[in-house]
């Protein structure tokens, strides 16, 4: 890891927050979103955007920078746009790794999704496996990670052995489409970034640079999105303070919020 910087995951993130203190940087662009630099985390060679958000690996990144050839991910406010990233017929294919532990918080994460929506999940098998070539893959790691929306083929979830249920839950709602609440465009209206308590080098992952167009419902300080107020913390202090009393960061079940934003991508 010596080319990869520090890493530093928050205890409440438990595997959500991995991120580094020399950020790399590369080019994006979205549907309605110009070429823009983003700045990342090079973790096990993947691109970790704000902690646990897949955006590439981290070669086609630093190629997209070196080629001002930005990578297409087409994004508006906090759901991903564009029909080629949503799961088709909203179903949404999958398989469990043999090395996953304790794979009951997967299939747990997913009733949640299936209880709460008409998106539905089909488990992969070799029987079905040639009608199903997009699907998520649900493996081991060091941290929780996944890619938004749906990308084509083999689609990794990563769930570490400290990765609960409810950051599976977070996890599947990226795959779904969705992006980190606080990263909506109106955020600065609803609360406040204290740069002071950020761990110096963590900065780039409260830079919002993905948001665009406009978002979807209101701001959900309740959100399964959200960052928690820590995340990122030097010394236990809050990185992110709600302009109302609010808590933040849940990570037990979708919220209203959460749920209307899936239907409508859905619907």
């Amino acid at each position: 890891m010596s080319d990869q910087g520090t890493a530093n995951p928050t205890p409440e993130g438990k595997g959500e927050f991995r991120s580094t203190t020399e950020p790399r940087s590369g080019f994006i662009r979205g549907e309605k979103l110009p070429p823009t630099e983003v700045q990342f985390s090079n973790i096990d060679g993947e691109a970790i955007f704000e902690g646990d958000i897949i955006l590439g690996t981290t070669e086609a990144l630093e190629r997209s920078a070196k080629d001002r050839s930005p990578l297409d991910l087409s994004a508006k406010g906090v759901a991903i746009t564009g029909s080629g990233y949503r799961w088709p017929k909203a179903t949404v294919p999958y398989q469990l790794a043999s090395t996953l532990p304790n794979p009951k918080r997967v299939t747990d994460a997913i009733a949640v999704w299936e209880a709460k929506t008409k998106v539905r999940f089909i488990l992969r098998t070799g029987a079905n496996a040639t009608k199903y070539k997009d699907y998520l893959s649900f493996e081991t790691g060091g941290g929780c990670a996944s890619y938004v929306g749906m990308q084509g083929g083999k689609q990794v979830v990563t769930l570490g052995p400290n990765c609960t249920m409810g950051n599976a839950i977070h996890e599947i709602g990226h795959a779904l489409g969705l992006w980190h609440e606080q990263s909506r465009e109106d955020r600065d209206k609803f609360v406040t970034i204290n740069r002071a308590n950020i761990t110096a080098g963590m900065e780039h992952n409260f830079d919002q640079h993905i948001t665009d167009g406009d978002d979807i419902g209101g701001y959900d300080y309740g959100s399964i999105m959200h960052y928690p107020a820590t995340a990122f913390s030097r010394n236990g202090k809050p990185t992110i303070v709600p302009k109302k009393t609010a808590s933040i960061g849940q990570r037990d079940a979708p919220s209203a919020g959460d749920i209307a934003a899936v239907k409508q991508l859905y619907a």
